[in-house]
């Protein structure tokens, strides 16, 4: 904030679009989306590539107006616009491509690419950015990136059932990104090692790990990945028979989404919840919680999320 104010008393525009993409990743952290898209919108509306990718390569090392479409992505996913986001984040890859600034790539490989594809759980298009964002960092000697490529090649492994490959990579790539002091998006790695290792039937050992993850978000504020950790932990604690604390933790989800205007982890957490609360017998009261949430979305129903809603929501309002 005080970057931005400074950027303003200046009257350069650069810096001006520099200190509002700063504000706006830093927003996008701590899960406050509503803040960070206007941050970003507004950097987008004064960006031309031609004009600015040099200064601003020149001025920071990379590109902060290519790097904000793949954040604003990121946040129109969560902000439950998923068909947009899909738009532009592949706009943001195409854009980055080609610039063909290396150091910028990889900024967007790593969030319109790894991240946007992480928070929407398509395990093959995850691999495909991982593999090419940690190939690209190893050449380039971008320690920092090469690590978190490593790790989310492995998170996609583990989903796509190569679980014991998967926890390996995972390890591996985490610490990596712990020797080179790389702190952010660890939550999410520490979240997606949990879910492999209950995959691998170490189920206590993911609950566990999933607890650190969200000891450090309460530690470093890192909120952006918080409702997905509470929800993938609640599912955990469901496959136990743990019923009543799966249920906390689903609604404890629920909350951090709602107060983050996160409409796409909602309506993901909903559908978990909706299923517990069928399996109890309570099929209306998970009817119209699920209905509520999946009634409001106005795009994105061709998606695995919407469209496992509008399933359990038929089988809901057939029994």
């Amino acid at each position: 904030e005080e970057a931005l104010s400074l950027a303003q008393q200046s009257g350069d525009p650069l810096l001006v679009a520099l200190a509002e993409w700063q504000l706006g990743f830093v927003l996008f952290a701590l899960g406050e989306y509503i803040a960070a898209h206007a941050h970003f919108q507004r950097v987008l509306a004064f960006y031309e590539p031609e004009a600015h990718h040099r200064a601003f390569v020149n001025l920071r090392g990379s590109d902060p107006g290519v790097s904000a479409l793949a954040y604003d992505a990121c946040c129109l996913w969560c902000l439950g616009y998923p068909d947009q986001a899909d738009v532009q984040s592949q706009e943001a890859l195409d854009l980055a491509r080609e610039l063909g600034h290396a150091f910028s790539l990889s900024d967007v490989l790593c969030f319109g690419g790894c991240v946007f594809n992480q928070f929407r759980r398509d395990a093959p298009a995850l691999e495909r950015h991982a593999e090419e964002l940690a190939c690209l960092s190893q050449d380039m000697g971008f320690s920092s990136f090469e690590g978190t490529g490593v790790a989310y090649r492995a998170e996609a492994l583990s989903k796509m059932g190569q679980v014991q490959e998967g926890l390996a990579d995972l390890r591996a790539g985490i610490a990596s990104r712990e020797f080179h002091s790389v702190g952010c998006y660890t939550p999410s790695f520490l979240g997606a090692l949990g879910e492999a290792q209950a995959l691998a039937g170490e189920s206590q050992a993911g609950l566990a790990t999933l607890d650190q993850a969200l000891d450090l978000v309460e530690e470093t504020e890192e909120r952006y990945y918080e409702a997905e950790l509470r929800r993938v932990r609640a599912e955990l604690l469901r496959m136990q028979g743990e019923d009543a604390a799966a249920e906390d933790g689903y609604l404890e989800a629920i909350e951090v989404a709602r107060r983050q205007d996160a409409k796409s982890w909602e309506l993901r957490t909903a559908t978990g919840l909706a299923r517990l609360w069928q399996e109890q017998g309570k099929g209306e009261e998970a009817r119209q919680m699920l209905a509520e949430i999946y009634g409001w979305f106005t795009e994105g129903f061709d998606t695995p999320d919407l469209q496992e809603a509008k399933a359990l929501l038929d089988k809901l309002s057939s029994a």
